[in-house]
């Protein structure tokens, strides 16, 4: 007998699946599936066609000629044509049935499975070796679907894939995965490996923090570490931004937390409870070197007093800092002149609290300080404003209520404060893009050289 399968294998009619096995590993070589991927096919189809054949049964003839106990011998096969459906071999009218034999159904899902677990654990040599080698994906069908499923679970469902399996199942599969699909693929790296360099953040205490199940404690305590919680919510931010969802692995509280403390306006209990740890620990060493160097106890209490005080307060500074600059940034900031002139009236609030209670200057400095330091960019544009006010200042006799160093901070940040504004006003930018501007320069200029010359007048009156 002689048919499609058997011709196209070469090979007998009477070849057991050993002969089948080694003719189809030998014409495997000709019919590469990137080469040649319909040779394949064609291939492929004839190997199942003549596996699925029985060799060894012998059917009776359908006219009955045949002597009582003699077997017919095995059906003559069709001539498979070109156009034939996939892995229809037909058998001859003269055979007992008519029905097609088809190829073993494949686990489409089961295939599925072990790619990814391939591709999550092994090299992408043996990957490429055997996606190659695997029968199954000789179909071109078969090959579409599961590439499909397989790079679906991986955009959507964070499959464990290096990044060199996933250029090799894109290769094989004909799939070139996006943009955003290696950046989820190198964010969960990172997070399973603590390592966040590529995202600007060198320190592995901040992914592990934020990979932690929240405990407030802890979580407050690193708060204190100066800029902690503003690189915490910026690395959060920044792998949130490449994922494109909740990353996984990480905690959510812990991300609400340090984002809410990086916040520059949020002002609540966790902002308070940060000063004032901070502040009683630096009183507590304060109070232990004191007990270490024998100081007077009552020395102490003012040293370790006024250590809480100073602390609080700079830090008190440093938020309002913050927030102030955050304002500036802000493009609409300009047509608020309440909020865009913030650091002239903190000015004005320090020098009539310093007229009102002139026994406790702290105060007038607390509010006139944050305000000058605001423009430590333009600290020569600040420096003369400041020398301009201060010379004046000492040359008015009346004015034996007013620091000269109170005044200089704050003609410093009333100067720059108005000069920024109008600048930004007139071009229509943020206060924060018009730092260093030339208005304010020139008036800088002519501010310090008009108060110097107006001082020495006072003087020599």
């Amino acid at each position: 007998m002689s048919g499609w399968p058997y011709d196209l294998l070469g090979v007998g009619d009477d070849a057991d699946e050993r002969t089948i096995k080694r003719a189809y590993a030998r014409l495997l070589k000709r019919h590469r599936p990137d080469d040649d991927p319909e040779g394949f096919q064609r291939l492929n189809e004839a190997y199942q066609a003549a596996l699925s054949y029985p060799r060894d049964t012998a059917l009776p003839h359908a006219d009955g000629d045949d002597l009582p106990g003699m077997a017919s011998p095995m059906p003559i096969l069709e001539t498979h044509q070109a156009d034939a459906p996939a892995t229809h071999a037909t058998r001859s009218p003269g055979t007992a049935g008519n029905s097609d034999p088809v190829a073993p159904p494949v686990d489409e899902v089961h295939l599925r499975d072990d790619l990814l677990a391939r591709a999550a654990h092994e090299l992408p040599s043996l990957l490429r070796q055997h996606l190659a080698q695997h029968p199954d994906l000789y179909s071109l069908e078969v090959k579409r679907r599961v590439g499909a499923e397989v790079f679906e679970r991986i955009a959507y469902e964070d499959a464990p894939v290096s990044p060199g399996n996933l250029a090799v199942l894109g290769e094989f599969f004909g799939f070139t995965p996006p943009d955003w699909v290696e950046r989820r693929r190198q964010v969960v790296l990172a997070v399973e490996n603590e390592d966040t360099q590529a995202f600007d953040e060198d320190r592995p205490l901040t992914i592990r923090q934020l990979k932690r199940t929240f405990r407030w404690p802890l979580a407050l305590l690193l708060a204190c570490m100066p800029g902690f919680s503003i690189r915490a919510a910026r690395l959060s931010q920044r792998l949130a931004a490449d994922y494109g969802d909740d990353v996984p692995g990480l905690d959510a509280r812990q991300q609400a937390f340090f984002s809410r403390l990086a916040d520059p306006f949020y002002a609540g209990v966790w902002r308070w409870a940060t000063v004032l740890l901070s502040a009683g620990a630096a009183t507590l060493l304060i109070a232990g070197l004191c007990q270490l160097t024998n100081v007077e106890p009552d020395r102490a209490a003012r040293v370790t007093g006024m250590t809480f005080a100073a602390v609080a307060g700079m830090l008190c500074m440093w938020h309002a800092m913050r927030a102030l600059w955050a304002l500036r940034e802000r493009p609409a900031t300009m047509h608020a002149p309440w909020i865009a002139l913030m650091p002239v009236w903190l000015a004005a609030a320090g020098l009539m609290v310093a007229f009102l209670l002139p026994d406790i200057p702290a105060l007038g400095f607390v509010l006139v300080l944050p305000a000058a330091l605001l423009h430590f960019r333009q600290v020569f544009d600040a420096l003369r404003f400041g020398i301009g006010v201060s010379w004046l200042v000492r040359a008015l006799p009346a004015a034996d209520w007013l620091s000269p160093w109170l005044a200089a901070l704050a003609g410093a940040a009333i100067g720059v404060s108005v000069c920024d504004w109008a600048y930004a006003r007139r071009h229509r930018i943020s206060l924060a893009s018009a730092a260093g501007n030339r208005w304010t320069t020139v008036t800088s200029f002519v501010v310090f050289v008009s108060m110097v010359v107006l001082g020495l007048v006072l003087r020599l009156a």
